[in-house]
């Protein structure tokens, strides 16, 4: 049996507004994070004296329990919004996503243009005959178990501290845990909003204009390297695309490779300057 689920209650995991300078970035984060798993790239920018804004998504973060009835055009709106906002008084101004929220900025700078893209594992499908099949689903299945979907390693760290966000109490180490987590089940609609945001980002990348820093985890499991090349390929404005040795949790200053994206990050928004 799993432990209460008693999601993301640190403060870390709230939306932050560091002062900089005209120019700024919005940062979003990814499913089912917070503002927490972007925060390293937003110190980066606030070093070079940008003003950053992390966001928490509607039915995110301790609004959990509400996300089964959001939908990806909250999303979009909440991510339009606080754009719409900074560029009053900023500029440049860069929209920066993790994972989902690199699709999601991807489809709102279609509308309401910024000035660059800052991408890291951006999302646009998953690579299964299940994923393909949801919209089908939608209307047969009520719930989805996510994690046949994934291969998920309780071996590994990132994945460890994934888990705990939301069961700070959980014995991962029991194995009948670990099972309960396998075989834990989320409405469908959840993940038919993802879809949408993936498929959107995808139709639109030749629309985008705006240069882009794109990274990329090596050996990630669940945005597929080869997935973001062919998104790279699509993209109808100027792309720094980097690949480094990590997995889909690439956001880590404690990595071998961070002064390498640091490095390319710098020069990226210097353009701006």
């Amino acid at each position: 049996m799993l432990p209460p689920i008693t999601a993301f209650q640190g403060a870390e995991h709230a939306p932050f507004l560091m002062q900089g300078g005209k120019a700024a970035a919005l940062m979003v984060h990814g499913f089912p994070g917070t503002p927490a798993d972007i925060r390293p790239l937003a110190d980066c920018l606030s070093a070079l004296d940008w003003t950053v804004q992390g966001i928490l998504l509607p039915g995110f973060g301790v609004e959990i329990e509400t996300l089964p009835k959001r939908t990806h055009k909250e999303w979009s709106a909440a991510v339009r919004e606080a754009l719409q906002a900074l560029q009053k008084d900023h500029a440049p101004v860069l929209l920066v996503g993790h994972s989902m929220g690199g699709a999601l900025v991807m489809g709102v700078a279609a509308e309401t243009p910024a000035d660059g893209l800052i991408l890291s594992a951006p999302f646009s499908k998953i690579e299964n005959i299940l994923w393909g099949m949801m919209p089908v689903f939608r209307a047969l299945f009520p719930e989805v178990r996510p994690f046949r979907l994934i291969r998920l390693d309780f071996s590994k760290p990132e994945v460890r501290e994934g888990i705990r966000n939301f069961m700070p109490d959980a014995d991962l180490d029991d194995p009948q845990v670990q099972h309960a987590i396998r075989d834990l089940r989320l409405p469908i609609t959840v993940f038919e909003q993802i879809r949408q945001v993936g498929q959107r980002a995808f139709n639109l990348a030749p629309q985008l204009k705006m240069p882009a820093f794109i990274l990329q985890g090596t050996e990630d499991t669940l945005v597929k390297p080869h997935l973001t090349r062919q998104l790279v390929s699509r993209y109808g404005g100027a792309v720094r695309y980097l690949e480094v040795p990590a997995e889909h949790s690439l956001i880590d200053p404690r990595a071998a490779y961070w002064s390498q994206v640091e490095n390319a990050l710098r020069e990226f928004v210097e353009q701006f300057r």
